[in-house]
């Protein structure tokens, strides 16, 4: 079983997802560096030369290849890739989803020190706050939703894990 981690950009899920990795000892993918591995280039170049619907088409497939891997691990998803109908339901059949919720104050905040977001690049913070409100409700599709707001990582690991252990996760399955 796997534990995907999701919501939108600078919500920690690459931070929070290689601590819970290193916590349950299972590997951690991360889907944007993944595809940056495979595609040889950034997500922004991606973006730029290839357009959006490149780059989600190439996200999903990874998203739902990583998923039939045996082995649990831990996926950070793109802030995007859970929109997907059939990413949400290979996830839904695979894996423990996991929504990591982080108020938009915090997320305008962390975006603006990362420049390698094209989706927010030279956006207001208006805009920002509309792209996450038009994404909450695929969000709250998750089956554990996480306050990250005001707790550090570990504290969010914690919480994770215990959720996930109601549910009846085993990393070794």
């Amino acid at each position: 079983m796997h534990i995907v981690l999701l919501g939108m950009m600078a919500t920690g899920k690459s931070s929070i997802g290689k601590v819970l990795s290193k916590t349950l000892n299972i590997p951690f993918y991360d889907t944007d560096k993944e595809i940056e591995f495979h595609e040889k280039r950034s997500i922004k170049s991606i973006f730029e030369k290839n357009g959006e619907k490149y780059f989600r088409k190439q996200e999903s497939k990874l998203v739902i290849e990583t998923l039939e891997r045996k082995k649990s691990s831990v996926i950070a998803l793109g802030g995007g890739a859970f929109l997907n109908a059939k990413v949400r339901k290979h996830i839904k059949e695979k894996s423990i989803s996991v929504w990591l919720n982080v108020n938009i104050a915090t997320i305008i905040t962390r975006a603006k020190k990362n420049q390698n977001r094209p989706l927010l690049e030279n956006k207001s913070d208006e805009e920002i706050e509309k792209i996450f409100e038009s994404r909450v409700k695929d969000y709250e599709m998750a089956k554990i939703h996480i306050d990250c707001n005001k707790k550090t990582k570990m504290e969010c690991v914690e919480e994770i894990i215990s959720k996930v252990k109601k549910i009846g996760f085993n990393e070794n399955n």
